[in-house]
């Protein structure tokens, strides 16, 4: 029996000028990132270990083609440390890292328990989707790492707020629709 593949998804990319030099992996499993060369995206595609992206022969060239998303809405860093297409991971804050950047999360949603937040719904810029408690939630919005949501202490207490948008407006699911 062969060992599980490590899954992983596209979050950004790398590009020199108008060429892609490498792309920005993160982990599902580990939720490690890192940047791999296009050769190394290649050989994961082929082996279907990336999950929002898809390989394409065409006149003896592989294109990758997402899936899901536009590879092209991706955040890109230049070569020369420049990051730009970032409204796929929110505002990101001064001195953020383009590695960091790439891989900030964004608040999409609630699951409900009653009139209380149960769990976060946050999504990646490659369109992954996972929950989060409360206590995980928190501290990443208070180190800048959810790009629409930061949060402020109010007498003491941490209260969420929006970053460009209306936390109140985004979807809420019951727990007991799951």
């Amino acid at each position: 029996m062969a060992a599980k593949r490590v899954q992983y998804q596209i979050v950004g990319r790398y590009m020199d000028g108008k060429e892609v030099t490498g792309y920005h992996l993160l982990s599902l499993e580990s939720g490690k990132a890192g940047r791999y060369t296009k050769e190394q995206v290649a050989f994961l595609t082929g082996r279907d270990q990336i999950t929002n992206c898809e390989g394409q022969i065409y006149k003896d060239k592989l294109l990758l083609r997402g899936v899901g998303i536009s590879l092209d809405s991706l955040p890109v860093q230049q070569e020369n440390g420049t990051l730009s297409r970032t409204d796929s991971i929110g505002r990101v804050r001064r001195g953020t890292s383009a590695e960091d950047a790439m891989t900030q999360l964004m608040l999409i949603g609630y699951i409900m328990n009653g009139k209380s937040i149960h769990q976060y719904v946050v999504q990646n810029a490659g369109g992954g989707q996972d929950y989060m408690s409360k206590e995980q939630f928190l501290p990443m919005a208070r180190a800048g790492r959810i790009g629409n949501a930061r949060v402020q202490l109010y007498q003491g207490k941490p209260i969420l707020k929006g970053v460009n948008c209306n936390l109140k407006e985004l979807p809420r699911k019951d727990i007991n629709e799951m």
